[in-house]
């Protein structure tokens, strides 16, 4: 995961597909579906979603697989942020900065994209899920309501449905 941890650009979704690959289809650690709940649980607590990280190494091996995991995920990157963040701040007065910032923002917007087909396999086992998916993503992009709270709402009407 430490390796991971150092291609985490744009964030947590943005090694949403091979963290997926490497526990679930490498490792075989987990099934999608419950990939999925990891991480929309990891998405839930306060503090960043790859905290899911930390779940699936308490789910594989305890205490010491979450802390091992919370270590690589956000140590070297972490370290590698803050010396970037310095030298971004350090060269404030150069124009190539805005550039570079328009240039990464469709990687960024690709890379969460990709995020969302394994997290789908995983969650998404019929027409029921579907709607329930296809309700909450028209949530999430028409309005301004809270993710967290569109999470919960769709986990109720999935608990309310399948009981």
């Amino acid at each position: 995961m430490a390796v991971l941890s150092l291609f985490s650009f744009g964030g947590a979704n943005g090694v949403l597909p091979q963290m997926h690959a490497d526990v679930v289809d490498h490792q075989h650690w987990l099934t999608s579906a419950q990939f999925a709940r990891f991480w929309a649980l990891g998405g839930l607590v306060p503090g960043p979603t790859l905290t899911a990280g930390a779940l699936i190494g308490f789910y594989v091996a305890g205490l010491l697989g979450a802390l091992v995991a919370a270590i690589a995920l956000f140590v070297p990157a972490g370290l590698i942020d803050y010396a970037l963040g310095v030298l971004w701040e350090r060269l404030h007065a150069h124009s190539w900065r805005d550039h570079l910032a328009a240039a990464i923002a469709p990687v960024v917007i690709g890379l969460v994209w990709a995020g969302c087909v394994p997290l789908a396999r995983g969650a998404i086992d019929g027409w029921q899920t579907a709607l329930i998916t296809a309700i909450a993503a028209a949530l999430l992009v028409a309005t301004r309501l809270n993710r967290a709270l569109i999470m919960v709402a769709a986990g109720v009407a999935g608990f309310v449905w399948f009981r």
